[in-house]
């Protein structure tokens, strides 16, 4: 309990700084040479005990909701550092389903059938450290998709080559991205933000792209093609300006490595 509650911990620090604060303005002696340095010795020890404590345990979250005539969806993914993949296929009549695992901080799965919107959360915890998390999630295909993600650190793995995606946003931190996509339709915007990246993509041969590509240092790999440097780097496939039906891919951040390939 006391590893995954930060508000119990500062609760307990305020009222007895305020007791101490009270009894010294009732001009009852109180030596704070050695007040403070205990003080900060039970904050180090609180973070000691939140990083190494049990509440690394690990546990699991399961959940699914049937499509029930929803002709398009939203995919919201926010959550702290871990490993993610999100996949099209055949559900049947489920919309989604999803197996999280954990330890720490128990991530929540909620519908917004007003929307679409599927949402899959976790509560950031200052004290809780580096937990397991692991989110292995499947989506129907037998509608349209936009899928965004809002995470630290991630290794994340989103083939949604069964579907159709209306846009696709992912603001990270130093983490590796692979998307797999179908053909688009219409216009479709691809968007990574991040810090050091490691990009790949992947599309049906002929599927028209436009890809820029910035950060301190790029090393962009697209269709045979290499372009590396400081600050921006774009390309666009044959026919790009002209098709109907094309992929605008951006990606930014520190030090970056994209890989575009059809396949």
């Amino acid at each position: 309990m006391w590893n995954r509650s930060p508000s119990i911990f500062w609760g307990i620090v305020l009222v007895v700084l305020g007791v101490l604060f009270l009894l010294s303005n009732l001009d009852i002696n109180l030596n704070w040479n050695i007040i403070w340095p205990v003080v900060l010795i039970a904050l180090g020890v609180w973070l000691l005990v939140a990083r190494v404590g049990p509440g690394g345990a690990s546990a699991d979250v399961d959940s699914a909701e049937a499509r029930d005539g929803l002709t398009k969806a939203k995919l919201e993914v926010a959550v702290g550092s871990g490993r993610i993949e999100v996949r099209s296929a055949d559900i049947g009549d489920q919309l989604f389903r999803t197996h999280i695992e954990h330890a720490g901080t128990a991530p929540e799965v909620n519908l917004d059938r007003a929307t679409g919107t599927v949402r899959i959360s976790q509560r950031l915890d200052w004290f809780a450290g580096a937990r397991r998390l692991r989110i292995d999630t499947q989506v129907s295909d037998a509608i349209p998709w936009e899928v965004r993600c809002s995470t630290g650190a991630i290794r994340g793995d989103f083939n949604l080559s069964t579907t159709s995606i209306t846009a696709f946003e992912c603001r990270t931190g130093a983490s590796q991205v692979t998307l797999d996509v179908g053909a688009p339709k219409g216009i479709v915007p691809l968007r990574i933000e991040g810090g050091a990246l490691t990009v790949n993509i992947a599309r049906p041969a002929g599927a028209a792209l436009k890809v820029e590509a910035s950060g301190g240092a790029v090393n962009l790999h697209v269709d045979g093609s290499h372009h590396s440097g400081i600050g921006s780097r774009d390309w666009r496939s044959p026919g790009y300006d002209s098709a109907a039906d094309r992929y605008e891919v951006t990606i930014s951040g520190g030090a970056l490595r994209v890989n575009i390939s059809a396949r």
